[in-house]
């Protein structure tokens, strides 16, 4: 997989996820969603879990040159609550 486009960062939830993590690299990317499952029905999920870590470019095999292998100890993790992915309902189903 190629992560030169980040491909959640243009998501409502994506920019919520940045505004909190704040990455220091221009290599950070997001590459993990969903809703955490609390063991009930989706209505009463409320938690929002996005992950995202710090990536670098393959400097061999069929990956070289792409933005694909994640540098360790670079991993971060972000729950947003059902009620601030709300503010904007029509980026994401909000049950």
């Amino acid at each position: 997989m190629d992560l030169r486009q980040d491909p959640f960062a243009d998501t409502h939830f994506g920019r919520l996820a940045l505004e909190k993590i704040k990455p220091t690299s221009p290599h950070f990317r997001l590459f993990e969603a969903g809703w955490l499952e609390t063991g009930g029905p989706p209505d009463s999920w409320e938690i929002f879990e996005v992950i995202g870590a710090e990536f670098r470019e393959a400097k061999r095999g069929p990956n070289k040159g792409k933005l694909s292998i994640m540098v360790p100890n670079t991993r971060r993790i972000v729950h947003l609550h059902r009620d601030e992915l709300r503010d904007d309902s029509r980026a994401i189903d909000v049950p």
